[in-house]
């Protein structure tokens, strides 16, 4: 972990989650899980061996067993569930305290915004809209090959930014972001949301934890620009 004054000293773009860090959309990602364990059960894949895996990967998994043309048609069946459920959640989606003006104040800062998400570009544009959340760079999973926690997802926007890994910042509510991050050549910070353990981050330590936006507002405000 390292240590700093300020985690945006010397930063030109942050890459943020969406979902959690945020937009809160309250999606209910235990019934997508169900839902892609049964797509496993019903192409012979058992439950048991998909269980331990996020929600994408278990679809990954699944198509990874099936030939060409059917690995095609079962994915975009996936896909259109897991979809058909954000939208629902999108429609109630409501921004995190601080957020919009924690976005406009980096954007007085000079510093770049992406929002990395690996939901759905249809219920991000809502949620977002909801939210009044705007960004210079959105990327969702439709949007690239590989999703977080693999570092090709943020380097994809750090190349859409213009911006090296050495002068950015990811922050994200799941240990995923924080990998992405790491493996990318970011700096980290990871936001402890309030129904979360404190050792939430232990496994995959970021070089800060907040638990508030608030906390990163602060810290921009404080910049000498």
């Amino acid at each position: 972990m390292v240590m700093m004054t300020n985690p945006f000293e010397g930063i030109r773009a942050a890459l943020f989650d969406m979902d959690g860090t945020l937009v809160e959309t309250n999606i209910d990602f235990p019934l997508m899980k169900r839902e892609m364990l049964a797509l496993g059960e019903r192409h012979g894949i058992p439950a048991s061996e998909l269980q331990g895996l996020d929600i994408l990967a278990v679809v990954d998994r699944v198509t990874s067993r099936l030939g060409k043309e059917e690995a095609k048609s079962v994915r975009q069946e996936a896909f259109d569930r897991l979809e058909q459920i954000e939208l629902i959640h999108a429609e109630e989606a409501c921004a995190i305290d601080c957020a919009p003006e924690l976005l406009n104040t980096l954007e007085d800062a000079g510093i770049r915004v992406a929002i990395v998400t690996r939901n759905c570009r249809s219920a991000v544009r809502l949620s977002l809209e909801k939210g009044g959340i705007r960004a210079d760079v959105l990327l969702t999973r439709d949007d690239v090959p590989k999703t977080k926690p693999h570092p090709d997802h943020l380097h994809q926007a750090l190349e859409m930014l213009g911006v090296p890994p050495q002068e950015s910042i990811t922050i994200g509510d799941h240990w995923m972001d924080i990998r992405a991050g790491k493996a990318a050549g970011t700096r980290t910070i990871g936001f402890l949301r309030p129904d979360r353990a404190k050792d939430f981050f232990d496994a995959e330590p970021p070089d800060l934890v907040i638990c508030d936006l608030a906390e990163l507002l602060g810290y921009v405000k404080r910049l000498k620009i």
